[in-house]
Order: C-alpha cells, then sequence, then structure tokens
C-alpha cells in the first residue's frame, strides 16, 4: 500500500504506551512529556480531534508530530505513509509549564469501515546542550524520547447518533511454539478494535499474569503474538481487561 516502516516493534510500542498512561495522568519526571487523551478518535461526524501536550520540565522541548498508518501482518505492527490525516503544527517547541494543542485533521471522507486506524508518533527533537559540553570536544545531543499513540478515525453512524460506537472485537486465542520459543496468539474476527491490558491464564482459583498494564492491540482482522514467559502455565482460561471495561474471558481458538 505505502511505504512500509518497521521501526517500531509491538514491544516497543507497548512499553511506550504503558509508560504514557501514567504521564498522562498527572505524573512529572525529569524530561517527560503529558499528553491526552492518549487514544485519540476521530468521531464520524467530526473534522479533527485534540490532541495537548504539556511540558511538566524545566527547560524547553521541540517536538515533531506524524501519524503513520497501521496495520498488523504476521504478528507485527507495521507503519507506513498516509494522506488521510494531517496534524498541526507538525513542529513546535513548548516551553516549561506550558502546554499545546495539536489538531489532529481529516482530509479525507469518514471510513468505510467502522474504524481505521493510525499511529500518531510524538519525537523529541534533539537539542544541543552547552553545559554538557563544557570541557568536551563537541555539543552533547541529549537524549530523544519517542511516543507512539493509537488514532482511530470511525465512520459516519448513519442513524443520528452523536458519536459512533465502534464493533466489539471477537478474540480468539491460542499458545504455539517457533524458533524462539513459546507465544500466545490472539486473532480478532471482530470489526473492531482489542486493546488489552492485565492479560492472565486462570486456573482453579489460581491466576497467571502475564503483565500487569498494557499488554497490546488487536486491530480488526488481525492476529498478533506475544512471547511467553517461561514457566507461564498458559493452561485453563484467557482473561483481560478489553478496551478499559471490566474483565473479559477470550474463548480458546481450536487446535
Amino acid at each position: 500500500m505505502h511505504t512500509i516502516f518497521r521501526f517500531f516493534g509491538r514491544f516497543l510500542s507497548s512499553a511506550i504506551l504503558s509508560a504514557l498512561a501514567p504521564l498522562a495522568a498527572g505524573a512529572q519526571s525529569p524530561g517527560s512529556l503529558l499528553i491526552w487523551p492518549i487514544s485519540p478518535v476521530i468521531e464520524g461526524d467530526a473534522p479533527a480531534a485534540a490532541l495537548w501536550l504539556e511540558n511538566p520540565g524545566k527547560a524547553p522541548i521541540t517536538l515533531q508530530i506524524r501519524i503513520f498508518a497501521w496495520t498488523q501482518q504476521n504478528g507485527e505492527d507495521l507503519y507506513g505513509e498516509q494522506k488521510d490525516i494531517l496534524g498541526t503544527p507538525p513542529i513546535l517547541s513548548i516551553e516549561p509549564g506550558q502546554r499545546q494543542l495539536i489538531r489532529l485533521t481529516r482530509l479525507v471522507p469518514p471510513p468505510g469501515v467502522p474504524e481505521k486506524p493510525y499511529r500518531v508518533i510524538v519525537d523529541q527533537i534533539p537539542t544541543t546542550d552547552p553545559a554538557a559540553a563544557t570541557g568536551s570536544q563537541g555539543a552533547a545531543v541529549t537524549f530523544r524520547m519517542r511516543y507512539s499513540l493509537p488514532l482511530f478515525s470511525l465512520a459516519k453512524t448513519g442513524d443520528g447518533a452523536k458519536k459512533a460506537v465502534p464493533p466489539p472485537p471477537q478474540l480468539g486465542w491460542r499458545t504455539g511454539t517457533d524458533g524462539q520459543g513459546r507465544y500466545l496468539e490472539i486473532r480478532n474476527s471482530g470489526a473492531g478494535h482489542a486493546r488489552l491490558s492485565d492479560v492472565a491464564f486462570a486456573r482453579t482459583g489460581k491466576r497467571s499474569g502475564l503483565g500487569e498494564g498494557l499488554f497490546g492491540y488487536v486491530l480488526p482482522g488481525a492476529t498478533m503474538r506475544w512471547p511467553l514467559p517461561e514457566g507461564t502455565d498458559a493452561q485453563g482460561d484467557l482473561t483481560a481487561t478489553l478496551n478499559g471495561r471490566a474483565l473479559a474471558h477470550i474463548e480458546r481458538l481450536p487446535e
């Protein structure tokens, strides 16, 4: 479809999103960036969505905003060029204690499917640090942070409702083994995405968790894989918090 990028593996994306959640809730740490909402949506009857960035630090930061098409194939997240949505301003500087509005504007009609996925990539542009360069041969470059957020463009409701309600995902799971070891595979045969968190196997009152917080996404029609930690008891029922709602039971796929 477009040029495809693999510079974000699914593990890196999940780790970044997990780190974003507490920051967006108001935590402050050196060099952090407050971002909200962490899962922006462009409603079917809206031309754009708002994304807010705030600098809680003590020094100005310069950021670049890019938006990529997002697909999942062969258990991997893939990112490609797109011309559907524009993020403005694309480059900005935020002073300490200040915030900036980013408009995510749809340049095309609402999609003909219930939802269309994208990724908003926020990169901190490296700057020269004169203090760090003192006594050295050249200027030092500060560490570059990167944040990855899901963005969904929704179809029109067609029934007069103010907001579209994406259809629920339809999930199934199985385990398998490849050259890298055991893995958990989750398939989504529904028309809506699945945001999975607090995933665990449960059997006879025992719970074998696969990690707290965000686990990952499975887009409509996609199948994703995650490595299983050694010693995981992958028996019984697979449960997860689905799209931020109550604990859900995921059906096991036939072998």
